[in-house]
């Protein structure tokens, strides 16, 4: 019998394997109702409980309330230029490496949530960061260098620590909408593109694969994203323009893993018990293949 890491890593390198892998994210909420529906202590014993094949480790930021103050403050490129990158040491790796021999039977996840556009969109505005894309490209192109900068060397950090014990490089950014993407892409091609390179280049050197969460209609980058390194896409949103999974599998399933792919805003929440199963039986028979 294949244990759940090489489950995942089989099914990301397109071999067959005994069953389709399994993960799960959830909201706390429904993580703690689970729980206690099911009498279990905690969410590794839920985890184990659903059969889950992949885990994840992080390494917390213990650092002061605000490290980024001085960036955000910073209202043009030359003064983001003078700005220090908040310091990567001020998260904390020392359980890294323990915690992928604890989940060495797992697939094992880790690295930076949300690094490029959605943390400048957090920090300035989603509605600021698009129109200096226009109006201030070099303060944009500053801005994220530097955000970049700081996930680079967290990243890296992080797998230094695991000590070659990890599997797989997560990351998220959203990029769509339910109907296109947010942006043109000749503008995601120069501001983010090559952020996620160095991002993507870096978990290859260190022989990771790398999965990458974009909700919405991101079709149209998917290309682009297997150019640059992206091994499997998350989460699939099946609702979206140009996601449907028939689509998907036949044009870039040859090139990437899906990851995801059941309707979260009809079919999970609105859906009979029966119809669950049934959707999630139709899209392990499409993304299945092969």
């Amino acid at each position: 019998m294949i244990s759940s890491k090489e489950r995942v890593l089989m099914a990301i390198n397109h071999e067959k394997t005994d069953r389709i892998p399994m993960d799960y994210w959830a909201w706390k909420e429904v993580n703690d109702n689970l729980q206690n529906k099911l009498s279990l202590k905690d969410y590794e014993e839920l985890l184990q409980y659903l059969g889950i094949d992949l885990r994840t480790v992080r390494a917390p930021y213990i650092g002061p309330g605000d490290c980024w103050e001085e960036l955000r403050q910073a209202k043009t490129a030359e003064e983001l230029e003078k700005c220090k990158v908040p310091d990567p040491d001020q998260c904390d790796y020392s359980n890294i490496e323990a915690l992928c021999d604890q989940y060495s039977h797992y697939a094992v996840m880790g690295g930076a949530w949300s690094p490029v556009f959605c943390t400048a969109s957090a920090f300035i505005g989603m509605q600021n960061l698009m129109i200096k894309m226009y109006e201030d490209p070099d303060y944009v192109r500053v801005f994220l260098e530097k955000i970049t900068d700081f996930f680079y060397e967290t990243s890296l950090r992080m797998f230094e620590s695991a000590n070659g014990k990890m599997d797989i490089f997560f990351l998220g950014d959203d990029y769509g909408t339910q109907l296109d993407l947010i942006m043109s892409q000749d503008m995601w091609d120069k501001f983010y593109a090559p952020c996620l390179k160095r991002l993507f280049d870096l978990a290859k050197d260190f022989g990771l694969k790398v999965m990458l969460h974009s909700c919405g209609s991101v079709s149209k980058l998917i290309p682009r994203l297997i150019e640059l390194g992206m091994d499997a896409l998350d989460p699939i949103q099946v609702r979206a323009s140009n996601m449907e999974p028939e689509y998907l599998k036949e044009n870039f399933g040859s090139y990437i893993t899906f990851h995801g792919g059941l309707d979260t805003q009809h079919v999970l929440p609105f859906g009979t018990v029966e119809e669950v199963k049934a959707e999630a039986k139709r899209l392990i028979e499409i993304f299945g293949k092969g």
